[in-house]
């Protein structure tokens, strides 16, 4: 039983929700929109609901709740919900009294299954309830949709209910996995067929390989023995030339040692004659050193003697010059004296002369004062006069100006007038021009539009028929795909049935025998009067060719004959038989009788040799084989034939079945080995089907072929319409914007030309104002002129007095420079003579001055004289001294250069004896080089020798014990070698060899017994599965039929228990399968006639579909049921016996309702109220039938009472 339901963030239900379903009627209410349809929504979608839209959604992220755009609350990643089951009776196949169902899935994307909190598949769900009525798809939830479309649904799709309640809808899926692994197990049997046959085949040509490689392998293993034998002689040979090369090397080695020795105590002698050469060396390098110091010394004592004696010359020059400077100095003050006294006379002179100039000067600078007054007031009326007149001067220049100006203005209007003009006649033209283009580009521009548009028209054309012709393309080339793959098919399945024709696969062994002798002789004809066999006799529709293979049996494989020569080759042993052979002449055919007459009988299909088509010669034989074996529609006619002809006939059913003359019954599925005439009959299809195929695949083609040239030819076509449609778009548009530069142009050209009219009336206007200007200038100029030819008059008046009162005052002028000049020359007389007087007397002081100086100097340069002269005598002393001590280092150095040229002559002898002894140890080192390259190549011959023999047969030739060569193996070697020349001839003459064919024919072996072992497996595993198919269709049959029995019976009354009366009934379609028959509804409503449901009113149709639901739930009732809204097209009569119907199950089943109709919620035993109180948010509410409005509408005393 169905306990609870709770829901966390799916759809509405924001917060978590848990409903209690306990028993009897629970009916879930709200207005239109509150959510209460999501509460159904999470059960199916907990019981495995995997498509959005039944759950009406885009996706399955719609189920988690989303907050509304005014909403405060905040999105939830996850939607869950749980349905809980209460399973203490064992309905559901789990050891827990409680099971827990959950479903959670995340807005990424990703999903969860659990039972009782342990995750699972969406399988394990589906597995758990199936059978039980319980499903997202089950008649367990009904909806008033669903209600439609059970009612509208095929009478196919309405079989699913019935197999739901049948419970076989586990065995139909059970069924689907037995089938699908059925095939599986064809195909791998197909597969492994075809394996083992390549394996045989490989395994007799490797045993063939193998055969040839054991004689390789003696061959070569002789070959291998001889040839250590020689390579074990050729080693001891190598082996003893190899140990006297070392022995002379070790004599060479030890001379060698012994001479190095030499030459080691050479050179250790001549190291101790460096060694004495150079600490010589030092000791001459050291008495070199002490000689340069001294003559160093003495070079700076002969520096310092040659210094002092040029400084003596030049201190006796200095005190020569000083001597004569001092003589100088005296003379020269005694003259200046004299000169002093003459200055002071003349100075006196001089001062005379300057006083009288100063007076007469005084005299005229009185005089010119009095002129400067006068010439002054004459000045100031004459600039008065100028001011007037440059005013004057200034005026008329203005006014002529003016006058100038305005008459040059009045010229340049004239001119700009006359060039408007000509300007405004030139835009008036281009005007008119433009106007004219504008005319013509517009009509080019509608006929190119009109061209453009015809292209475009022929191109959409074009494109249309290329894209027909393409999809035409397509949909052949799709046909030649399916044509093909189905060509290959066939002949796949052709060359499988080839093949067991060629093996003769269903053959009995004796019969191959026969068949493969005659196919080994070159006659075509078979041989001992033999005329095949009686599959191959006859000619049979592929259709009927199964039920001939039934009907023949073993006599499919009956060996005919037209005399007895097999028969007698067989009896006197000239032909022996591998097994059982049956013979049949047809001479011994006697006429049979005259056959039954069945065909009247209705459930008779014919007699079996009708349905063979043979030579006239073979029809008695097939009369004889088949004229006593009739085919019936089923097992049910074929009993009821055989039973009123008892003991004369044999019957088969088209299923299959079989029932001989005896009364012995065969079913089930036939044996492959008796299938010669269905396999042959099939081939001849099949070779057909591939005739016509090739056919198909090649006029496929050739249509191919013709529309891709079409294609081809319009793409061509469809690309130079194109073309054309973009030069004419192209030239549209050039033509266009030709066409709106013109525009712009007259625009502008308009714009101009009203600019220049207005230009023009402008300098008409300014023509007429320059006119009465000029008028009023003239006489203004005229008035002007005449003052100032007045002013001129005045001025030139004052300019001659003024001219004569500079002329005076230019004469006092003079006069006063030149006393001023002769004044400045007295006084700078005066002047100098002081100045030279003071000079005087200071160069006499001086000169006194340098005599003293000159005095002391010469003093000085006689005291330096004395000291140069005391430092040449030292020097001279310590030279002497010097030059003896040199003389000294000079005899030293001569005796040790000596000792160093004897010391270098006894080196010189002892390294010429060092030098003898290396070429004597060359010379043995070139002989231990010959003497080890011979040795080398020897080693290198042993080496090959040794890797040759390892890698052809893997010898450790070293580590074999060698002895040496005795006289008899060396006189067999000749008697070996030409052995080893005749192994290696005959192993050229055996040719390519598969060595790995040793190896691979045990595994070739081993592979071929597991591979026949699983072949054998797998037929046992398909005859299997065959009977679990036939079990499983068997069981299903029975149990549907009972269960549509029961349900049957039970929707007759409750349909009269519904409608008060009528009739109804649930019928199978006719001529179908038990198990793929479709299912029929039937009713009679009280007072009406027989009609089908998709007849009734929608009411009926509602009542009617509930109706069969419940019927189905007495029958088989589910844990629970939901009705969503079924009961919206009742009226308050049929929900009343709607309710009545529901009361009956209550022992069995919990319902749950959502509705809308105060009617239906009479009948609750528990009220849910469902509303959104907050926008998009559903909340569950407690109510009571009166809270509840007639829409569904909860009122809100009842809501706030919840929230309290």
């Amino acid at each position: 039983m169905l306990t609870a339901l709770e829901l966390t963030g799916f759809k509405s239900f924001a917060d978590k929700t848990r409903f209690e379903f306990p028993e009897g009627i629970t009916v879930v209410v709200g207005p239109n929109g509150s959510g209460k349809s999501n509460v159904v929504d999470a059960v199916k979608w907990v019981l495995g609901t995997t498509s959005a839209k039944s759950l009406r959604g885009k996706e399955m992220a719609d189920v988690i709740f989303k907050s509304p755009n005014q909403s405060n609350r905040r999105d939830i990643n996850s939607a869950e919900a749980t349905i809980i089951f209460d399973n203490s009776s064992r309905l559901l196949p789990l050891e827990h009294d409680e099971i827990r169902v959950t479903r959670r899935v995340y807005r990424s994307g990703e999903g969860e299954y659990l039972i009782n909190d342990e995750p699972c598949r969406l399988k394990d769900i589906k597995n758990l309830i199936r059978g039980t009525g319980i499903g997202a798809d089950a008649y367990s939830i009904i909806e008033q949709g669903k209600v439609a479309r059970m009612l509208e649904a095929s009478s196919k799709d309405r079989r699913q209910i019935f197999e739901e309640a049948a419970g076989i809808s586990r065995f139909k899926a059970k069924k689907i996995e037995t089938l699908r692994r059925l095939d599986r197990v064809d195909q791998n049997l197909l597969r492994l067929s075809d394996i083992v046959d390549e394996v045989e085949g490989r395994l007799k040509a490797v045993r063939n390989q193998a055969t040839k490689a054991r004689r390789y392998k003696e061959y070569s293993d002789r070959l291998q023995q001889l040839r250590t034998q020689i390579g074990l002689a050729q080693w001891r040979q190598l082996n003893e030339q190899t140990q006297i090369f070392d022995q002379q090397i070790e004599e060479l080695d030890t001379q060698s040692n012994e001479l190095t020795l030499q030459i080691e105590q050479s050179c250790s002698t001549i190291a101790d004659f460096d060694s004495q050469l150079e600490r010589l060396t030092g000791d001459l390098q050291s008495q070199e050193e002490l000689s340069a110091s001294v003559r160093e010394k003495i070079a700076e004592f002969v520096t310092t003697q040659s210094v002092q004696t040029q400084r003596l010359e030049e201190l006796a020059n200095e005190i020569a010059r000083h001597r004569i400077q001092l003589a100088v100095t005296q003379t020269n003050v005694g003259g200046l004296a004299d000169r002093v006294n003459l200055t002071q006379s003349e100075l006196e002179s001089s001062q005379a002369t300057l006083e009288s100039t100063q007076t007469e000067l005084n005299t005229i600078e009185s005089q010119r004062r009095h002129l400067e007054e006068q010439l002054k007031e004459i000045q100031e009326d004459t600039e008065v006069q100028r001011i007037e007149q440059v005013t004057a001067t200034k005026n008329a220049s203005e006014a002529e100006s003016t006058h100038r100006q305005l008459l040059a203005n009045s010229g340049d209007l004239d001119e700009q007038k006359e060039v408007v003009s000509g300007q405004l006649e030139a835009i008036n033209k281009t005007l008119a021009s433009l106007r004219e283009q504008a005319t013509d580009h517009r009509k080019q521009v509608e006929t190119l539009e009109s061209k453009l548009e015809s292209a475009e028209d022929e191109t959409e054309v074009l494109a249309r028929e290329l894209s027909d012709n393409q999809r035409v393309h397509e949909r052949r080339q799709e046909n030649l795909h399916a044509l093909m793959e189905r060509l290959t098919a066939v002949r796949e399945r052709c060359n499988v049935l080839e093949e067991l024709e060629t093996r003769n696969a269903g053959v009995s062994e004796a019969v191959k025998q026969l068949l493969d002798e005659s196919q080994a002789s070159d006659d075509t004809s078979l041989p001992l009067g033999m005329l095949g066999l009686v599959a191959d006799l006859a000619e049979v529709d592929f259709t009927s060719a199964k039920l001939v293979d039934l009907a023949l049996g073993t006599n499919a494989q009956l060996v005919v004959t037209e005399n007895d020569a097999l028969l007698d080759s067989c009896r006197t042993g000239r032909t022996q038989l591998a097994s059982q052979l049956t013979i049949l002449n047809l001479q011994n055919i006697r006429q049979p009788q005259t056959p039954l007459t069945l065909e009247q009988d209705p459930n008779v299909v014919c007699r079996a040799d009708e349905l063979v088509h043979c030579a006239e010669r073979f029809k008695p034989l097939f009369t004889m084989l088949l004229s006593n074996t009739w085919i019936t529609q089923d097992l049910t006619s074929a009993q009821h034939l055989w039973q009123r002809h008892l003991g004369q006939i044999e019957v088969i059913t088209k299923a299959g079945e079989r029932i001989d003359q005896h009364g012995i019954t065969t079913m089930g599925p036939p044996d492959s080995s008796n299938e010669l005439i269905s396999r042959r009959s099939e081939l001849r299809n099949l070779k057909q089907d591939i005739y016509v195929l090739e056919a198909q695949v090649q006029d496929n083609r050739d249509e191919q072929q013709r529309l891709k040239q079409n294609i081809y030819t319009q793409a061509e076509q469809l690309k130079r319409s194109q073309a054309a449609v973009e030069s004419l778009r192209s030239r549209t548009s050039q033509r266009k914007a030709t066409l709106q530069r013109c525009h712009d142009r007259i625009e502008l050209e308009s714009t101009n030309q009203t600019g220049t009219k207005q230009q023009l009336d402008t300098i008409v206007q300014r023509q007429q104002v320059t006119s009465k200007e000029l008028a009023q200038q003239t006489a203004e100029l005229e008035s002007l002129s005449n003052y100032l030819e007045e002013v001129t008059n005045s001025l030139t008046r004052f300019n001659r007095a003024n001219n004569e009162l500079e002329r005076q005052k230019q004469t006092l002028n003079s006069q006063a420079v030149r006393l001023r000049v002769e004044l400045g020359k007295s006084e700078q007389r005066v002047s100098a003579l002081e100045t030279q007087l003071l000079q005087y007397e200071q160069d006499h002081e001086e000169r006194q001055n340098v005599v003293d100086d000159q005095a002391r100097l010469l003093s000085q340069a006689q005291n330096r004289f004395r000291e140069s002269t005391l430092q040449i005598l030292s020097a001279t002393s310590q030279l002497a001294e010097l030059y003896l001590t040199k003389e000294q280092y000079r005899d030293t150095n001569m005796a040790i250069r000596q000792r160093q040229n004897e010391i270098a002559a006894e080196r010189k002898r002892e390294a010429r004896a060092g030098d003898k002894l290396r070429k004597e140890v060359e010379g043995l080192r070139s002989r231990k080089h010959e003497i080890e390259l011979a040795s080398g190549d020897l080693r290198s011959q042993r080496s090959t020798l040794e890797e040759r023999l390892r890698e052809d047969y893997d010898i450790e030739i070293a580590s074999l014990h060698l002895d040496a060569e005795t006289e008899e193996e060396t006189q067999q070697r000749e008697e070996v070698e030409r052995e080893i020349e005749t192994l290696r001839r005959k192993l050229g003459n055996i040719g390519a060899v598969n060595m790995e064919a040793l190896g691979e024919l045990n595994e070739l072996e081993e592979r071929f017994n597991t591979l026949s072992g699983q072949f054998q497996d797998l037929t046992l595993a398909k005859q299997s599965l065959e009977k679990i198919i036939h079990r499983i269709d068997a069981d299903s049959r029975r149990l549907f039929m009972e269960t549509l029995e029961t349900i049957r019976q039970n929707f007759q009354q409750l349909y009269r228990k519904a409608f008060g009366g009528g009739q109804a009934d649930i019928i199978l379609e006719e001529g179908v399968d038990i198990l793929e028959a479709g299912v029929e509804i039937i009713t009679s409503p009280p007072g009406k006639p027989a009609i089908n449901i998709s007849l009734l009113s929608g009411g009926e149709k509602a009542l009617t579909a509930v109706s069969l639901l419940l019927a189905i739930f007495q029958f088989r009732p589910s844990p629970f049921c939901i009705l969503d809204e079924v009961d919206a097209p009742f009226d308050e009569a049929n929900i009343g016996r709607f309710i009545n119907v529901l009361k009956d199950f209550l022992d069995f089943t919990r319902f749950i309702i959502v509705t809308h109709s105060k009617k239906t919620m009479t009948a609750a035993d528990t009220l849910y109220g469902v509303t959104m109180q907050e926008s998009g948010v559903s909340k569950q509410v407690s109510v009571r039938f009166e809270d509840v409005g007639n829409n569904g509408e909860i009122s809100e005393f009842a809501t706030n009472r919840d929230a309290a």
